[in-house]
């Protein structure tokens, strides 16, 4: 069988304009999802409603943040550069694009004082089995991509 290109478990939660809403809710009807264009411009974009593909082994990815989330291992994310991966390959010190970072260049200071230069991604801590899971396909009109609340970009 053909795997689809988004394997986004259900419990999976997506930026919208309300927040934090699962997969599983925002592909029932169109909803608008935050996504980033070319440009780097981070926006919101509609999806179509999504469908069910199947039940697979799903991987948790935990980011530096502490935030994790769980997709199918083909699930496509984009590392620094917006280069593809699936998740399959991903691993602990990958560096992810992220909607949420500070622009690449900019010198911020950390809580303990510290300067240090964006480079607009969020790093990979760990990625380990997950269970099993229902994974959801989406589209995303205008980029094809969207944004986990957890903080990285995965490709519809």
């Amino acid at each position: 069988m053909l795997m689809p290109m988004s394997q986004v478990a259900s419990n999976t939660k997506l930026e919208t304009p309300e927040g934090p809403v699962t997969a599983k809710t925002v592909l029932k009807s169109p909803t608008a999802v935050m996504t980033r264009t070319d440009e780097g411009t981070v926006r919101f974009a509609m999806t179509t409603p999504g469908e069910v593909t199947e039940k697979v082994a799903v991987l948790a990815v935990t980011l530096d943040n502490g935030r994790s989330f769980r997709v199918g291992p083909e699930q496509m994310l984009l590392k620094k550069g917006m280069t593809p991966v699936a998740a399959k390959d991903l691993r602990a010190g990958d560096r992810l694009e992220s909607p949420f970072a500070f622009p690449a260049g900019y010198v911020y200071q950390t809580d303990a004082g510290d300067a240090v230069e964006s480079d607009g991604c969020i790093g990979v801590r760990s990625i380990e089995a997950a269970g099993v899971s229902d994974v959801h396909a989406l589209t995303v009109e205008r980029t094809g991509r969207f944004a986990f609340s957890a903080g990285a970009l995965g490709v519809a």
